[in-house]
């Protein structure tokens, strides 16, 4: 009879530990990470400009993302980015050419070189939660 109510105590407090293991590891698990969406414009020299896309690249997670800008300088990131601080720099456009043929990737020369990687470019932008609006001002 001892055994018996030993082993009742003893799977009554494995059931409770189940439960309470159950409330408590889902808590223990990563962070969320506040993340923000990003759109805006891009300009050179005061003008809509949209032969390229671009670039937002964190220097601290290495996180980032892009986009190709569309007509009238605007442009909009897919997926959302973690909060922080972001260098803005500009690529080719994605190409739409035939896949199966190598074509050449030119960048647009008008554009100082600085702006075409994030180790050169001085544009910096700030992703906040929530919805953020960028203008990249480009400078010949």
């Amino acid at each position: 009879m001892v055994f018996g109510s030993y082993l009742q105590r003893l799977f009554r407090g494995a059931a409770w530990l189940a439960v309470v293991s159950l409330l408590v590891l889902p808590a223990c698990g990563k962070a969320v990470v506040p993340t923000g969406t990003v759109k805006g414009t891009v300009t050179l020299d005061g003008e809509p400009y949209d032969n390229a896309a671009v670039m937002f690249l964190s220097l601290q997670t290495g996180q980032g993302g892009s986009a190709d800008i569309q007509s009238g300088g605007s442009f909009a990131l897919v997926d959302p980015l973690p909060v922080g601080s972001y260098k803005v720099f500009l690529a080719p456009k994605a190409s739409t050419a035939n896949l199966e043929e190598a074509a050449p990737v030119t960048i647009d020369t008008n554009v100082p070189d600085k702006y075409w990687n994030e180790a050169g470019t001085d544009i910096t932008a700030d992703v906040k939660e929530g919805e953020n609006t960028v203008t990249v001002e480009l400078k010949k």
